[in-house]
Formats: structure tokens, sequence, C-alpha cells
């Protein structure tokens, strides 16, 4: 047999390792030539609505128009309590009713001596008119008397004059005369005493006065003792029961949202009118220029997330307040425009107040913005960046006034790493 030619397999060797070699190189060479591309999402860009808004710093508050911590203003125990938190009651309703037994009494007690005082007036009335007929009985007796006394002077006098009587005879008519107009004297003397009785009248009628005061002043210290609603509304919080001693204390207005240590010792119950809510919302004082009354505002309840309640800006606070974080805020109120129904008092509540708005302008992502001056769009697969003038915005969309047209597509997914101007880019739905 012949042997293998050496030579011969020495080339077909090397031939194999050149082959390989060549191959190697190739790949290296379209490794190190493949580009990256990276994903990204993207939108076309188009015109809208715009709006320049400012946010509350913090979640405002839902209240009701009307609210009253209810307190006493009589100190006794709780006798009674008629209804319970949750119940709609009228004004004047009893809401806490305190034992009144004393009061009752005293009440009682007064009515009475009212009474009496009226007795005395009447005897007072009656005595004055007896002693006036007396008076006048007696004045018009004398004035007879006298007349006829008269009417025997002058007749006496005349038989004097001729010698026709004694002087004796005279001297006793005189003297009767002068009995009898003494007597009438004296009975005009007495008409003028029923002025006396007339005064007893008035000092009597001034004592009933005095009495129908005190009958009034104990009813009402005794209604004191009834705890009545001052307005139309619903029982929130009861914070006594039956049996409680309680003290005085007056009720305080506009008490939503406060927790059980802040509400004052004195409160019986807690009644607010849920016929009609308003937000309190706090705002920073660098964006006072920026709120204004009958502004319009957009209201978001945790309890409806993603709707929006429209609503206005009703009053401003005439001061800014210091927080205990040092913070200073601006008070704003707003009244609900739409869906008092899903308002409950003590709710929070975020606000957004609406400064300026366009429409049909050209607008894009807010989050798509970089520092609020750069952009990427997808140009031939590739990212290109562009400087953006920004108009007018909010947290969610930016007003474009140059830098990118309508219908480009603009690159929304701009935290990625790899984003870069000239990257080669693929648009994808999501990068979940």
């Amino acid at each position: 047999m012949a042997k293998p030619n050496s030579s011969k397999v020495g080339r077909t060797i090397f031939g194999w390792l050149a082959a390989v070699a060549a191959a190697a190189a190739l790949v290296y060479y379209l490794v190190a030539m493949r580009e990256d591309v990276i994903e990204v999402t993207a939108m076309t860009l188009e015109r809208g609505r715009v709006e320049q808004t400012v946010s509350a710093i913090s979640a405002g508050t839902v209240k009701p128009r009307m609210e009253s911590m209810v307190a006493a203003s009589y100190v006794g125990k709780v006798l009674r309590v008629p209804f319970k938190e949750g119940d709609a009651v009228k004004k004047g309703d009893v809401l806490v009713e305190l034992e009144h037994a004393e009061l009752d009494a005293q009440v009682a007690l007064a009515e009475a001596n009212l009474r009496v005082g009226l007795s005395r007036l009447e005897q007072a009335k009656m005595a004055a008119a007896i002693y006036a007929d007396i008076a006048q009985t007696r004045v018009s007796q004398t004035n007879a008397q006298l007349k006829t006394a008269q009417l025997d002077y002058d007749r006496v006098q005349a038989l004097s004059q001729e010698k026709a009587i004694s002087d004796s005879d005279f001297d006793k008519v005189a003297l009767l005369l002068q009995v009898a107009r003494e007597t009438n004297a004296a009975a005009l003397a007495s008409q003028r005493e029923t002025e006396v009785r007339q005064e007893e009248i008035r000092s009597a009628e001034a004592a009933i006065e005095q009495l129908e005061a005190a009958v009034t002043l104990a009813k009402e210290t005794r209604e004191k003792a009834y705890v009545r609603a001052p307005f139309d509304g619903v029982v929130a919080k009861v914070f006594v029961d039956v049996g409680e001693a309680v003290g005085t204390g007056l009720g305080i207005a506009g008490t939503a949202g406060l927790t059980a240590g802040s509400v004052p010792s004195s409160a019986l119950v807690q009644l607010l009118q849920n016929s009609e809510f308003y937000v309190e919302a706090p705002f920073d004082e660098a964006n006072a220029s920026q709120v204004m009354p009958g502004q319009t505002a957009r209201i978001e309840l945790d309890a409806y997330r993603d709707t929006y309640f429209s609503g206005t800006v009703e009053f401003i606070s005439p001061i800014v307040s210091l927080n205990m974080d040092l913070s200073r805020t601006l008070d704003i109120d707003v009244r609900i425009e739409e869906g008092q129904e899903k308002f409950v008092a003590g709710m929070s509540a975020d606000v957004i107040l609406v400064s300026a708005a366009k429409d049909d302008v050209l607008y894009i992502p807010s989050e798509a913005l970089i520092r609020g001056e750069t952009a990427y769009v997808v140009e031939n697969g590739r990212a290109t960046r562009r400087t953006v003038e920004a108009g007018i915005g909010n947290w969610r969309t930016q007003e474009v006034l140059s830098g990118l047209s309508e219908g480009e597509q603009l690159i929304t997914s701009v935290t990625i790493k790899d984003l870069k101007e000239g990257v080669k880019v693929r648009v994808v739905e999501s990068l979940d």
C-alpha cells in the first residue's frame, strides 16, 4: 500500500484552518458592526386644549355650609337624648334634654306670685271704685245740704232785717250754713283722695310687670334645659348620654374635620347641614397672583379617582396662614358645582385651579419634555433631539410654541437610559 503524501495532508489542514479563521473574522466583523436598537413608546403630535393650572399644596377638606358643635347654656344632668347619630332634625327640635324639675318649680312659683299680684291689683281697682262712688255720694249730699242751708240763711236774713225774728235764731241759721259749707268742702277734699287710690293701682300694675318678668325669666331659664337644633340638619355626633352631667358652653361653627381630641369639652352634639358642601383648600403663597374669585376649579376625591367635579372659587382668605411646618398658605373656598350627593363632610379633596387655557394648539405630554426644553422625535427609525419652546401647561400637558410639528412621532419614554441623538429605535405600544 502506498504511503500518504505528507505535504498534501499539510496543505489540507492549513486550508481548513484558514477557512475557520476567515469565518471567525467575518463573524467578529458582523458583531462589531451591528447597531443596537432600543425600544421606545411614542405618540403622534396633535392639536387640542391646553390649560395652565395651579394645584393646592395639600389636600383640601369638604365642609358643610352650616355646622355647629351644639353646647348647653345651663349646668345640669342629661335626662333624655331623643335623636341618634345620622338622624335628620328640624330647627327647634330638642337634641338633648336636661333635668328641669327644680326649674319647673321656679316657674310654678313665679306664676303663683303673678296670680297673687293680679288678685291684689283687682282688689285695688275695686276699692278705688267703691271709694270713688262713696266720695261722689258725699259730695252730692253736702252740695244739697249746702244749698238748703244757703236758702234758709237767705230767708232768715231777710226776716232779721225786718226785725221779724230774734238775733239768736239768725245766729243758728248762720251757724248751720257755716257747717254745711265746711262739710261740703270736706266732701270735695275727700274726692282728691281717689288719686291716692289710683296711685295704689299703678303700683299694683308695676308689681304685675315685675311678676310677669319673673315668670318670663323662669321660663327662659327652664328652656335652657332643652338644647335645641339651631338649624335644619343631620346629627353627626352625639357626645353625651343619659345621666351625664354637662356644663355650659357656646356652639362652635365651622368645625368640619375635628378630631376627637379637639372637640370642645362643652359640646353635646355635632350638627351639620348636609344639603350643600364646599371645599376649603390651602395654596402656596407663591401662587397668590394666580388665584382669583370666580376662577374655574376641578375637584378630585379619593373615593372617585380619575373623576373630576367642577367648582368655582368663591372666597379667598384675606390673610396668609403660617403653618406648624413654617410653610405659608393661602386658604380658598371652592363652591361645588356638580355631584353634591357624592361629597361627605370631612372628606379630603384635591383642588386644581385653571388660570389660563388655549384651544386648538399643538401640545405634548409634560413628561415627554426634558428639563422643559428638549424632546425626541422618531425620524427614519432614529431618535432626533429637538429644542422646544413651551407655552402654557400643567403637569399633564404642555403647549408647544416652536420646535415640533403636528403629525410628528414624539418619543414619550424619555427616561430610557440609552436614549440619545441618532440612536436607532423601534416603537412599541408598551415597555412592560
